[in-house]
């Protein structure tokens, strides 16, 4: 493989000197010159002529700040203002179609006796239709595409760990052949499209493949940026063929990589223009996280899509944050006997799998986590261990009904532990095939 995608580019920009605690790393935002800081971390920022100022919440997303004095430039140039929507967002077209009449309610306020009844359904549940029918997809070699980043000095074991995943991953699309000529590669909820930059050098790399990274967010330091450059030298180095087919080569690999930014909530895929380029779909995902997973699974096999779509392979995570009114479960649970209420307790029940919830461990320690968790474990007289066996069941029957979802729509459709629970306690993903 060309390890030009394995080049890092150096950067003279100064580096905004706050310590970021949870991610034990300095702020990778640049600074002005002079400055120490960001303007998010500055300590006291000042005006050009020297005055105090301040920073708000950005009125259009209050996930970021701006400086008060220059209200009015930020809001025209933020990233978060209204603008005018592209064909393919329709807004909630993915979500549920019915408000939620069920409140959700914390672990701790349930009755006692509802909570017991509830882990007896999914202990009951699972030995009916899971208990020894998920299989381990067999440990393959570290795929060609990650083999390189892999093979770095100095990789931290965290590091490790996710190209051990991406690897898995890779293999499974590979092994139920979705990997064909003509397809568009679409990454669903695809954070900085790690995995589609390797999607890339596997599968589209001199072909007539795309790939499609799909995320709501805005994000720095992107990984297909580096297949732009990537592409700017293989077209540098075709400087010795004719004109007509340096034209041709600029085209093609201009068009084979693409990211639009959208909600999977409110996205209409058949509408995108890198997926009706192509003729066939292919879905993965690493870590979709809770309900996005549901609403990635309605975009794929929408009307409009689902006759393209090959199949899909997506490693689901964080359960707790599923809707019952949007999870594609709900209706598959409720046939076999567990009602809204019971459903909303389980929602709660799946957090006991991994002991937590994506906030870092100093967060948890300010919200008296360690205290709550003890108090659950006492209530349930349930030790943590056999508490995280009925969390780790309730997120398989999560995705179990998930499953028989896609199982009606016309796939071939199962789950399979792609990698051990030592690499990563979010180890199941959903593969489908359209059935031949």
């Amino acid at each position: 493989m060309n390890k030009e995608h394995n080049m890092k580019t150096p950067s003279n920009s100064p580096q905004c000197q706050y310590y970021v605690v949870r991610k034990k790393r300095l702020c990778r935002m640049t600074v002005r010159p002079g400055r120490q800081y960001c303007g998010e971390h500055e300590p006291q920022p000042r005006t050009d002529d020297g005055k105090d100022d301040t920073r708000i919440p950005c009125p259009n997303d209050p996930k970021h700040t701006c400086y008060a004095s220059k209200l009015d430039k930020h809001l025209s140039i933020c990233n978060a203002r209204q603008q005018q929507q592209p064909e393919y967002i329709i807004p909630n077209i993915n979500d549920a179609t019915e408000p939620e009449e069920c409140p959700r309610l914390p672990l701790s306020k349930i009755p006692l006796e509802t909570l017991l009844k509830v882990i007896e359904k999914v202990n009951a549940l699972y030995d009916t239709h899971l208990k020894e029918k998920i299989p381990m997809f067999p440990e393959q070699p570290i795929h060609t595409a990650v083999l390189d980043e892999f093979n770095e000095p100095g990789r931290t074991e965290s590091s490790l760990r996710h190209l051990r995943q991406a690897s898995q991953l890779l293999h499974i699309v590979e092994n139920e052949q979705l990997v064909q000529p003509n397809t568009c590669y679409v990454e669903l909820g695809a954070g900085k499209g790690h995995l589609s930059y390797y999607a890339w050098w596997a599968w589209c790399q001199g072909t007539d493949s795309n790939v499609l990274l799909i995320d709501r967010a805005s994000l720095r330091h992107k990984r297909d940026n580096k297949l732009r450059d990537t592409r700017s030298n293989v077209n540098q180095s075709n400087n010795d063929t004719e004109v007509d087919s340096n034209m041709e080569i600029s085209s093609y690999k201009s068009s084979n990589v693409q990211r639009i930014r959208a909600d999977l909530a409110h996205l209409a895929l058949e509408r995108v223009p890198a997926a009706r380029a192509r003729r066939a779909l292919v879905g993965y995902a690493k870590h979709l996280c809770g309900v996005a997973t549901d609403y990635a699974l309605r975009c794929i096999t929408a009307e409009g899509a689902r006759g393209a779509l090959r199949g899909a392979v997506l490693a689901t995570c964080c359960h707790h944050r599923c809707q019952r009114a949007a999870c594609l479960a709900a209706r598959r649970l409720a046939e076999v006997g567990v009602n809204a209420e019971e459903f909303n307790v389980l929602l709660g029940i799946v957090s006991w799998a991994t002991c937590g919830d994506g906030r870092s461990r100093e967060r948890r320690a300010a919200a008296g986590e360690g205290e709550r968790e003890a108090a659950e474990g006492r209530a349930t007289r349930l030790s943590r261990e056999q508490r995280e066996r009925v969390g780790r069941r309730a997120k398989v029957l999560l995705d179990w009904g998930r499953v028989s979802y896609l199982r009606e729509c016309g796939f071939d459709a199962r789950l399979v532990y792609y990698v051990p629970t030592t690499v990563s306690l979010e180890n199941v993903c959903i593969v489908a095939k359209k059935r031949s």
